[in-house]
């Protein structure tokens, strides 16, 4: 019996044993115990949002934590500088080894809650070479959250109140345009009755006058189809008169080469009225109520000197006709 409880002692203890080994372990793992570490410093007037343990990160990587913070005085004034001693690591998980160019800064981001503070490492300058273990850097201070929504704020109560006043301005603009309009409404109602029985006047007057013309023009319709039906009827005689004279005029010109005076004188004269009454018969084709009118003959239609026809070829040589002997011859 005591055999088994002194067996039993020795698995609880060494359970305790190997439970504190492993939270050892997973304490020199998680604090960075065997990592190697170089120190470098910052210089700052101002240690808020920082505390001991801050994690440093560099483009989203944390390369280190704040390790402590020395405060001392500067001048006479009583007044504070901070050197904060950050320790980074001498190489990355990989074995690369992190080199800190000389123109690198600290910069503090704040977060949201209280105590969720960064420090930010950012590469201002490449001013050649890098930094070495136990060198001095500059701080400086990000815009946090809180301000950034504070500064937000404040612009977006600015726009908010620049664009009620510019709805203010709209709104006393359209009220004083719907005043303007309602001013010139009841003056064109007004406008509007007075004229409202003169222009009812005038427009009974003009259906009368246009019932008028309406039937002036339905009788006008029914007497000038029979003027024009009589017109064309004229007109079709008058061409078969033209074109009748037209072949007596040829026919007459025919006879008149032989030196007749007489006929080649009424051969022009039936030429200029035969070309007189085409363009009379033309222009009323053109226009039938020219019948009415009448029509004007231009004057380059009147008194054409046409040409005599030349004398007959044979008209030289041929004897003139002896002269009547009108003398008495004595009786034998």
């Amino acid at each position: 019996m005591a055999v088994n409880v002194q067996r039993t002692d020795l698995y609880v203890g060494m359970f305790l044993v190997a439970t504190v080994a492993l939270v050892a372990i997973a304490l020199i793992a998680t604090s960075g115990w065997g990592v190697d570490r170089y120190d470098v410093f910052v210089r700052t007037d101002n240690a808020q949002d920082v505390a001991v343990d801050t994690k440093i990160y560099m483009q989203g990587l944390e390369v280190g934590r704040v390790a402590a913070i020395a405060p001392r005085p500067v001048g006479t004034a009583g007044r504070l500088e901070f050197i904060l001693r950050l320790s980074l690591v001498d190489r990355f998980p990989d074995g690369t080894p992190l080199r800190l160019p000389r123109g690198t800064a600290a910069e503090v981001t704040s977060g949201l809650l209280p105590g969720n503070s960064q420090l930010q490492l950012t590469v201002q300058s490449d001013s050649g070479g890098t930094l070495a273990p136990g060198d001095t850097i500059g701080m400086q201070r990000g815009t946090s959250p809180l301000e950034a929504f504070g500064a937000l704020a404040r612009d977006l109560k600015g726009t908010i109140e620049h664009a009620l006043v510019s709805a203010t301005g709209t709104m006393d603009m359209v009220r004083t345009l719907a005043d303007s309009l309602r001013l010139a409404t009841g003056t064109a109602r007004r406008l509007l009755i007075a004229t409202q029985p003169g222009a009812e006047r005038i427009l009974n007057s003009v259906s009368a006058n246009l019932d008028r013309l309406q039937v002036m023009l339905d009788s006008t319709n029914t007497r000038t189809g029979l003027t024009f039906q009589q017109v064309d009827a004229t007109l079709a005689q008058s061409q078969k008169l033209v074109t009748s004279i037209d072949s007596l005029v040829r026919l007459m010109t025919a006879m008149g080469g032989e030196n007749r005076p007489e006929i080649a004188q009424m051969m022009v004269n039936f030429r200029n009225i035969s070309a007189e009454l085409g363009y009379v018969l033309e222009e009323l084709s053109r226009r039938p109520l020219r019948f009415i009118s009448g029509v004007k003959i231009p004057d380059s239609l009147r008194f054409v000197d046409h040409p005599r026809p030349p004398a007959h070829p044979d008209s030289a040589a041929r004897p003139a006709a002896p002269a009547p002997d009108t003398a008495r011859r004595p009786r034998p």
